[in-house]
């Protein structure tokens, strides 16, 4: 027996976030450069009015897969209860492994693609700014609060780590650096020491 009729706003978002899945996936897989909105179209398996309706331009499209990112990014960063302050509290060495892990991972890579998109697109660049600054906020407040926000040192030793562990993975982008794992444990030792009180 067939479950019960979907409404036209549950299509409606389900294509939406298939379409947003297509052009993350084609980001990831292939580049911006290669991000068309025929590309996503057929990863999508959607007519090209269907795509239109819901993104009439490219612009369009990769403005809807920067917040995308920006949910997936933070869902790496923010277990669930952090942002209530109910989430069990990390050592500074589980918090150096969280980013690490999270700047491995597939959605930075996307945000990558799209940040160095940006520089030469005026429309994507728009698009991305104010969420840029949604994404460094939030990322920095979920990750202070796993540490304990009442830490003195917590929000500049997060910042900290943010930076060097992005610069780190970003050297080694387009081949692994020798070192770079070494440079992960010694920020851990690091911050021991920074970080206490």
């Amino acid at each position: 027996m067939p479950g019960p009729r979907r409404t036209q706003q549950e299509r409606s978002t389900e294509t939406r976030a298939r379409l947003l899945d297509a052009a993350f996936g084609c980001l990831l897989d292939a580049g911006y450069g290669a991000t068309t909105v025929g590309a996503v179209q057929q990863r999508a398996g959607v007519a090209r009015g269907t795509l239109l309706h819901h993104f009439p331009t490219r612009s369009a499209l990769m403005a809807g897969v920067v917040e995308d990112v920006v949910e997936r990014r933070l869902a790496l960063v923010s277990p669930p209860g952090a942002a209530t302050g109910e989430g069990a509290q990390r050592t500074w060495d589980e918090i150096v492994d969280l980013v690490w892990h999270e700047l491995q991972g597939p959605a930075f890579a996307v945000a990558l693609e799209l940040w160095v998109a940006a520089r030469t697109d005026e429309a994507l660049r728009e698009a991305l700014l104010p969420l840029q600054e949604k994404i460094f906020r939030t990322v920095h407040r979920g990750v202070t609060s796993l540490v304990g926000e009442d830490h003195p040192r917590a929000p500049l030793l997060v910042q900290f780590t943010i930076d060097l562990l992005t610069g780190s993975h970003l050297a080694g982008i387009l081949q692994p650096r020798a070192g770079t794992d070494a440079v992960v444990v010694a920020w851990k030792q690091a911050l021991r020491t920074l970080a206490g009180r």
